[in-house]
């Protein structure tokens, strides 16, 4: 079982889109998907479900991830199945996991735990979305997942930032999980990407300081995807034969999925 978290220390760069439209195209694929999202945006939600879960409120706690880490649900009573899509089940988040972050902090292998807790229920792949920033909640997420993917988008200061989750995920590695190889780096991808220097200097650069670690596939700025995740559906549903949903199928090809 894959357990793929998909991270950057900021926002805007394309994380609940991949990780939406990866699992569909998964789905369509007939794998079995489980998305975990670990953003107190809950965005990944609102895009899979059409709407956002509930939120807390007096004598009422929601099944979403925010109490499951905390130990008043199981992981059965906090999984949904995905009407819109075969074979997805969610995690679904919402704003109260936010408050559970510092809590987190002297407990970094929690999501780590309860996934390992699935057993024979087990998904073919789990994706896991983070927010932005390098938070508890983002240490936790890498130390859930045996494969880290570093999304960045075009601009000089992305290689800082891929050298910031570098030193994260080795963190995560040696002195969380002390482990030799999980979460490994599985790669770079690039997002919003178009024909203009600054992206082809990005991809330059990038090839230069981390060689091998640059997918093929790009992600393009593209408008269909833009009113996908808009509309809380699918680039598949949206504009199948668009040049977004080339590249996320192209994507899932290069990741052997």
């Amino acid at each position: 079982m894959k357990k793929i978290v998909f991270t950057n220390d900021k926002g805007g760069v394309g994380k609940t889109t991949t990780v939406a439209n990866l699992a569909v195209g998964l789905s369509q694929r007939g794998k079995k998907v489980m998305v975990v999202d670990m953003d107190p945006q809950a965005d990944v939600t609102y895009a899979l479900l059409g709407q956002r879960a509930p939120e807390t409120r007096r004598g009422y706690l929601p099944p979403t991830i925010h109490s499951l880490l905390l130990g008043h649900y199981s992981l059965d009573q906090v999984m949904l199945e995905v009407p819109r899509y075969k074979n997805i089940t969610l995690i679904p988040s919402n704003s109260d996991l936010a408050a559970v972050s510092m809590k987190l902090s002297s407990q970094p292998t929690r999501l780590r735990s309860i996934l390992d807790s699935l057993h024979g229920k087990s998904p073919d792949v789990i994706l896991i979305d983070t927010g932005k920033g390098l938070d508890p909640l983002a240490i936790n997420a890498m130390a859930a997942a045996n494969e880290v993917i570093v999304m960045v988008t075009p601009g000089r200061l992305e290689l800082d930032a891929i050298s910031r989750l570098q030193e994260h995920i080795t963190l995560v590695r040696s002195e969380v999980l002390q482990h030799d190889s999980e979460p490994a780096m599985r790669g770079i991808l690039l997002t919003l990407a178009d024909h203009h220097s600054v992206t082809k200097d990005t991809i330059k650069r990038i090839r230069k300081k981390f060689p091998g670690l640059l997918f093929n596939t790009v992600i393009p700025k593209n408008n269909d995807l833009q009113k996908a995740i808009a509309r809380s559906k699918s680039i598949f549903e949206v504009a199948p034969k668009s040049k977004g949903a080339i590249a996320y199928q192209q994507l899932l090809d290069e990741l052997n999925l």
